[in-house]
């Protein structure tokens, strides 16, 4: 009889949460790090995990149905002061979570699709909207203005010299803009298949994910692939940051970490 009732404790206990054994990303999509916490969205969950110290806990669980916030969180990014934001397609958004993980709503959902956010130095946020195929930034009060346009804009990474790079779904692939929102196409970007995301790292390589040529390529120089095939499968999101470069592949190794030209799992089996 204790056998039985522990069983029906432990199956209830897994229909409110996560089990032990499930308490890592199932279908992770987008990755922003900082030094002591690397966060990743989940499209499956739906929701936002935290990895410390090679654990993976749940940040915040969204609800299954369509429409509530952060349903769809399609992008992540650490503002200035260290404060994850969030883009959610489900309620048109970005969301700004406090000190204690409590999230708000920044722009009262006047962004169509946001795929990626950057922070500029000045702290202001840069969002690319998939839906209207343009670059907007979001002010302090929530404001939204074009910023520059785009076909296609996903992922969004800041150089050194604040120049703003774009991973498109246009055929140009990979698109900079400058200071003055010029746009300009980057040289050999047009050989990535499929390109989702792009990270400046602390080495100044322009790091784009190409997840149907299972490669990330280099974009600082020539362009180049630095990691083609294993063990990539699927490559989505990735970032940069002072504790590493981190990608996620939903369909291979889920976490990884990207040093040099190796990417190696994250999380534990």
């Amino acid at each position: 009889m204790n056998r039985l009732i522990q069983s029906i404790l432990i199956v209830a206990s897994c229909g409110i949460s996560l089990c032990a054994q499930d308490a890592k990303p199932k279908y992770p999509i987008s990755i922003a790090a900082q030094e002591s916490s690397i966060y990743v969205a989940d499209r499956q969950m739906p929701g936002i995990w935290v990895i410390q110290q090679g654990k993976a806990t749940v940040y915040h669980q969204a609800a299954k149905k369509f429409g509530t916030p952060l349903n769809a969180v399609r992008c992540l990014a650490i503002d200035t002061d260290g404060l994850l934001l969030a883009g959610d397609s489900a309620t048109r958004d970005i969301y700004r979570f406090n000190a204690e993980g409590v999230p708000a709503a920044l722009t009262g959902g006047k962004i169509g699709i946001p795929m990626g956010i950057a922070i500029a130095s000045d702290g202001t946020i840069y969002v690319s909207d998939l839906e209207l195929h343009r670059i907007v930034t979001v002010g302090a009060d929530g404001t939204v203005k074009e910023f520059a346009k785009v076909q296609g804009p996903a992922g969004l990474s800041f150089d050194g010299d604040g120049n703003l790079f774009v991973a498109t779904r246009s055929a140009q692939r990979l698109v900079k803009i400058s200071t003055d929102a010029t746009v300009t196409a980057v040289a050999g970007a047009s050989e990535i298949r499929f390109a989702q995301d792009v990270t400046v790292d602390s080495e100044g390589r322009v790091l784009v994910t190409d997840s149907y040529g299972k490669s990330i390529w280099n974009f600082s120089g020539d362009a180049s692939r630095i990691l083609q095939g294993e063990p990539l499968v699927n490559p989505v999101g990735i970032s940069a940051s002072p504790a590493g470069t981190f990608l996620v592949d939903p369909r291979g190794l889920g976490v990884l970490k990207l040093e040099g030209d190796q990417a190696t799992r994250l999380l534990s089996e």
